[in-house]
């Protein structure tokens, strides 16, 4: 299976006007691989097609196409000429876009002050100091999304900057605009990009995921170059400015109540200094390009973390009680902005809210007591009955016998009596506090015959063989010869 990202250049090139042969060409790939994920296969996750309107050159795009593969360097509006003669009646401005598509221009990546409707986003981050959360002290930011055509903003604030509040950032950003533009562009920051040589950029696993699910091409802005995402430069200027200075705020969630009635009716309702029209009106122009919205985005993202003999892991320097992980064992999670999900194969899986601030580890029922490490042949007993755990302690105490003997005899049982009858044999010793092998015997046996019930024969416990060692006998004389006896 191809690598997610793979998949999204794929897509991209696709909906860019390339033929699968191209694609496999400019990708290096067999043109079959390309086919199967053309559209998507099974395995993963589909990306909503991206209606758009059929452009006036698409009758003359094989022409274009041929010329290209022959000649590269011909000029758009070379090409234009050829196509006008031939009977194309759009505009030069059409031609070049769709040839711009076919070759994209060298060199680093920059946003034009132009663009489409629906064809991009950007999406930053800005620093607004710091913030006090039940004792402990958290940096501030604010996640600014801008619709670059509409100049729509969404804007949100966090006291994190892991992937997994990164990601649900981002959907909630999809969401309030209503769908997905074709490529959203991005800082250079850590949860974007892992790695990053000159013009290669190699994305974060966790956001080329999501970004196959949503259906937009991520990419990153030239490193100190504000210029190519200036729009949303702008917007986050704008918040601070606009909006975050002089604000009176009394915690996280009451500053962004703030900020949402802010953008909705302020920033969004305003005439735009640039387009001068109000950016709620001109998203409602742009929506019939933005792909729809899928469902059940991917905002988690994947962690491990290794256990402590007390079953406890570390999350934001907050420790967490996991009953399902062994102790010093590695347990692997879901994380997601406000909890983890701790599946297990045996077990269902387990929901931990995380908390804000520091907080005291919380062990169920754990009270002072050190964990239990059980032997199995304790497990095995317990497994007997329910009440078998209180019996096995009123046997230790009693001191009838040998304690592993006496376990041992007592698990032959089971295999001669039900879990119900044992339970009910258990449950009179108990109360008679008579334990032990024999006296449970008794009563399995008196209980069978109130029930009426032909006693079972009794179970084979198996005795270890005893050795036979000749053991030279002396006479007592032998003692008083050497002063033995006295």
């Amino acid at each position: 299976m191809l690598k997610v990202g793979t998949i999204v250049d794929i897509r991209r090139l696709r909906d860019e006007g390339l033929s699968k042969s191209q694609v496999a060409k400019r990708l290096g790939l067999n043109r079959r691989t390309v086919s199967k994920y053309w559209d998507g296969p099974a395995e993963s996750p589909s990306t909503p097609e991206y209606k758009e309107r059929a452009s006036v050159v698409a009758p003359w795009m094989d022409y274009i196409k041929s010329r290209l593969g022959k000649y590269p360097e011909l000029s758009a509006k070379r090409l234009y000429d050829e196509v006008k003669k031939k009977g194309y009646s759009g505009s030069e401005r059409t031609v070049r876009r769709e040839v711009a598509k076919i070759r994209p221009a060298d060199g680093r990546i920059y946003t034009p002050q132009k663009t489409l409707p629906g064809e991009q986003a950007q999406a930053d981050w800005g620093h607004l100091g710091t913030t006090e959360i039940l004792n402990r002290t958290y940096q501030l930011y604010c996640f600014v999304f801008t619709m670059s055509w509409s100049r729509l903003m969404y804007v949100e604030f966090v006291v994190s900057l892991n992937m997994a509040t990164f990601l649900a950032s981002l959907a909630r950003a999809l969401e309030y605009v209503g769908g997905v533009p074709k490529v959203i562009l991005f800082d250079n920051a850590k949860t974007v990009v892992a790695e990053r040589v000159g013009t290669v950029v190699r994305f974060n696993e966790d956001l080329m995921n999501f970004a196959l699910r949503a259906g937009f091409t991520p990419r990153a802005c030239w490193i100190g170059d504000p210029e190519s995402k200036g729009k949303v430069e702008s917007g986050v200027k704008y918040v601070k400015k606009g909006f975050f200075y002089g604000l009176e705020w009394a915690d996280v969630d009451d500053l962004n109540m703030k900020a949402r009635d802010w953008f909705d009716n302020t920033a969004n309702n305003r005439v735009h200094g640039t387009t001068h029209e109000i950016p709620w009106e001109r998203l409602r122009e742009e929506r019939p390009y933005l792909k729809e919205l899928p469902r059940d985005l991917p905002t988690w993202v994947v962690e491990t973390r290794k256990a402590t003999k007390d079953r406890q892991i570390s999350v934001d320097g907050n420790r967490y009680f996991v009953p399902l992980a062994k102790p010093k064992g590695v347990v692997t999670y879901r994380r997601y902005e406000d909890r983890i999900e701790v599946v297990d194969s045996r077990e269902p899986s387990l929901v931990i809210p995380l908390a804000k601030g520091y907080r005291e580890v919380e062990v169920p029922d754990a009270g002072t007591k050190r964990p239990r490490h059980l032997d199995p042949l304790q497990v095995k007993f317990e497994g007997l009955a329910p009440s078998a755990p209180a019996y096995l302690e009123g046997l230790g105490s009693s001191r009838v016998g040998h304690l592993r003997e006496q376990m041992e005899k007592i698990l032959a049982l089971g295999a001669v009596h039900t879990s119900e009858e044992l339970e009910r044999a258990m449950r009179q010793a108990i109360n008679y506090r008579a334990y032990g092998f024999g006296a449970l015997k008794g009563i399995l046996k008196h209980l069978s015959v109130v029930r009426g019930q032909v006693p079972r024969p009794a179970p084979a416990v198996t005795r270890l063989a005893v050795p036979d060692v000749q053991v030279e006998r002396r006479e007592l004389d032998y003692y008083e010869n050497v002063g033995w006896r006295r």
